[in-house]
Formats: C-alpha cells, structure tokens, sequence
C-alpha cells in the first residue's frame, strides 16, 4: 500500500515539498498585512498526513502543483508533515483536541468521520468554489449532509493477493477462486520449493490488509448491518464466527509452512525484493503494490486477485473508503490560505498536471480521464466500472485499530489465539468506545 517510506526520527517528521519558496510565520491569516515594501506577510501552509497516504497516492502531493501553487501565491509557501503510520491518528487527534493542528489534514474521509470527528473539529466547506466543479459531491458528502474536505478522486484499485504472474504461468497455476483451490495452490507450489506466500508483517499495518479486506465482503455479502450492531455494543467481536474462520485461514498458512518463518522480522519495504526473487509467489497488498513491483521490476508480470477466503469472494475487489480527503481544522492558523489551496487544487488543469504523478478517476469536472496501462486497466473495467466492488470493514469503525493489528501481529508470534485475538480486541474495543464517549458502551 505504500511505496518506499521516508523514515521519521521524531513523532513527527515535517518535510518542505519545495526546497526554495518564502519564509514562514505563525501569525494568523487574519493577521497577515501588507508590511513595509508593499508585500503580503510570508505564510507557511502546514498540509499533515500519514507516510502511507503520500506514498501511496502520489498524485495528491504532486510537487508540480504545489509549485505552481506557490507561483500563484508567492507569499504562501506549503509544508508537508508527516506522521509515521501506526501513530498517524493519535497524533492528528492530540492536535485537534488541543486546538493546534496543521492547516490542512489530509485523510480517509470516514475513518476522519470517525475518527477525527471533522463534523465538530473542521471547516464546512459546502458553500466554497471548488464544490462546484465537483463531478461527484455525494461522495464527499458527510452523514449529516455537508461537505468538509475534497479529493482528487473517486476510487478505484483495491487490495487482494498480489502475486507472480509469470511463476503461476511457469508452474500452470490457475487463479484460486476457493480457499480449498487457494490451499491447494500453496501445496503446489511448496512442493516444487516455492514459498507460498510472503508475509511481511513486521510493520503493523500490512496483515490488517487481509481482515479489512476479507471481514469487509463478508459483512457487505452475509451481514450488512454487522458494523452497525458492533458500533451499538449488541454483540461482540468475539461472537461473529466468520471473523474468527478468516483469522485462522491465515494462520494456518504460517503454521503450515506456507509463508516464510521470519514473518515478524519482514516488512512491506521487503516486498520487491522477495517477490522478484523467484523464491516467493503471493503476498498481501493492493493495486499500489503491483504498481509499484512494475515500476521496479519491468520484466517481470505481477498481478492482483482477490481473497478466495468465503464463498463468492473472488467475484468482488476490496476497496479503501475514500481516501487523500483535505480537511481544514477549525482552529487552523491559515484558514483562508488553505482554502485558496484546495479551490487551486479542484480546478481541472491541476487535476490533469496530477495524473503526471499517478493515474486517478479525476472528480473534477472538465478533467481529463487517465490514461490506465493494462493492469490498472483490467481492474478498472471488471471491478471499479462494474460495481463489483465492497468496501472495507476499516471504513465504518470509530476508533484507532492499531490495538487489534497488534494484537494479530500476537497471533503470528504464538502468543494469541485468533479466538483470543478477537477476545482481546473485544474487550479493547468496549474501552475505546467507551472513552469517546459512544452511546451504549
């Protein structure tokens, strides 16, 4: 899901997206005058997000736009912050809570919902100019009926079981569509001295790609209101047997020899290496991560299905909620500047300068469609295009995961259960809950 990481020394790492542009100051847009020689007081726009969404949608932090946005507003220069993924959302939401946050926060619009609570921390954004040239405004609309940020795209890509196309050609393996035909992939390929499957699940994030992938079609599929009676406290995590059944289908593929030993020692920045190596046939991961093996490795053909964990899975592609959403805190120093970003950035040549960094469904009207390559492509017609897609369980949940995707890391480590996982985060959850103050808990 993320490209190669820049890495933080300190809690948070701030990183000018432009090595020239105007000087910084903490005053207020309010209190910024013309001063002597006639010029604009300089302002630094502070734009915070996590290092998983720059890397992963790059056309939302295209250096070519924020230059010609720095060109348009010479007195207004843009920094980029970033917070290391598994301490993202604890570190946006200190800031919210005590009144000193970025100017513009970028994020997935429900887990921002959620999570943030942008409803009561940021701008309502509804009456501004870019909402106009919006293709689609019922995507970013909120659930009480306003429009709080804006977004590039509409989505599209997903997550499944990235793997070698040219070593299942090689060994005349067909895509799984069972997880009985997905064992027996493995079996195959394990016989002939191949590692199943890659898991690099030293990073805490990368296993949750199967739970928030596999748990999502079986709500959408077998109990749409699952979320819901989860949120409302009228059953627990512990008592949904399909949750536990996808944690150890995983796990078994580790006890079973189908994934490397040194599951907890590999990270997603292993990837390239391991799966270009021959050694490797599947791994976790989504469309950024075939994109990203592509680009690395141009010989070789990578590809992506989706779990074959419940019945019916293979026809459906997992995808994020929306994600690189701009929203504007309420207690922002520079509120009107981080407007003028976002009406910059909603405007259909931006949108078409974007594509440059990586292809987008633009949702700006006048924009140019992408130009998708094969892969890209395919899963644009057969899933995206088709409807043939559900969304993620992480999308409906209103507290920080980080707690659970531990807790699975505990499990591979032998020291949990997936039953005791799933008791644990139950419980976890109750107190999360709990502290937000959230009806029933």
């Amino acid at each position: 899901m993320k490209k190669t990481v820049m890495k933080a020394t300190g809690i948070i790492l701030a990183v000018s997206l432009l090595a020239a542009g105007c000087g910084s100051s903490g005053g207020s847009s309010e209190d910024a005058k013309k001063n002597d020689g006639g010029k604009k007081e300089n302002v630094t726009l502070t734009v915070e997000a996590s290092q998983e969404i720059v890397n992963n949608i790059p056309y939302a932090f295209s250096e070519e736009n924020i230059k010609a946005f720095e060109e348009k507003y010479p007195e207004i220069k843009v920094e980029l912050v970033l917070n290391p993924d598994a301490q993202n959302t604890s570190i946006l939401q200190t800031k919210l809570a005590s009144g000193q946050p970025s100017d513009l926060i970028c994020y997935n619009k429900v887990s921002a919902e959620n999570e943030l609570e942008i409803a009561k921390n940021c701008v309502d954004l509804s009456g501004e100019p870019f909402v106009g040239n919006l293709a689609d405004k019922e995507i970013l609309t909120a659930p009480d009926g306003n429009i709080y940020g804006f977004a590039f795209a509409v989505k599209t890509g997903g997550m499944g079981v990235v793997y070698n196309k040219d070593l299942f050609e090689e060994k005349g393996i067909e895509i799984p569509k069972t997880y009985d035909e997905f064992t027996a992939v493995c079996e195959k390929l394990s016989s002939q001295g191949i590692t199943p499957f890659y898991g690099p699940f030293k990073d805490v994030w990368t296993f949750q790609m199967w739970t928030t992938s596999t748990w999502g079609y079986y709500a959408a599929k077998s109990e749409p209101d699952l979320w819901d009676r989860l949120n409302a406290n009228e059953i627990g995590w512990d008592e949904v047997p399909a949750l536990q059944e996808s944690l150890e289908k995983a796990y078994n593929l580790y006890k079973d020899g189908y994934m490397q030993s040194t599951v907890l020692s590999d990270d997603y920045n292993s990837i390239p290496a391991a799966m270009s190596s021959g050694e490797y046939a599947m791994t976790v991961g989504s469309n950024t991560t075939v994109r990203d093996l592509l680009n690395a490795y141009p010989d070789i053909q990578f590809d992506m299905f989706p779990y074959p964990v419940y019945e019916g899975e293979e026809e459906y592609l997992t995808i994020s909620q929306l994600d690189a959403e701009f929203f504007i805190p309420k207690d922002a120093k520079h509120i009107e500047e981080a407007k003028k970003f976002l009406d910059f950035m909603a405007q259909p040549e931006q949108c078409d300068t974007a594509q440059k960094a990586a292809s987008f469904v633009p949702n700006v009207k006048g924009a140019k469609e992408p130009e998708f390559d094969d892969f890209e492509g395919r899963l644009y017609e057969e899933y995206n295009k088709t409807g043939k897609t559900v969304l993620e369980m992480n999308a409906y949940m209103k507290v920080d995961l980080n707690d659970l995707w531990v807790y699975f890391q505990d499990m591979f480590a032998g020291a949990k259960t997936p039953e005791e996982v799933l008791s644990a985060w139950d419980a976890t959850f109750e107190e999360l809950m709990k502290a937000k103050g959230i009806e029933n808990f």
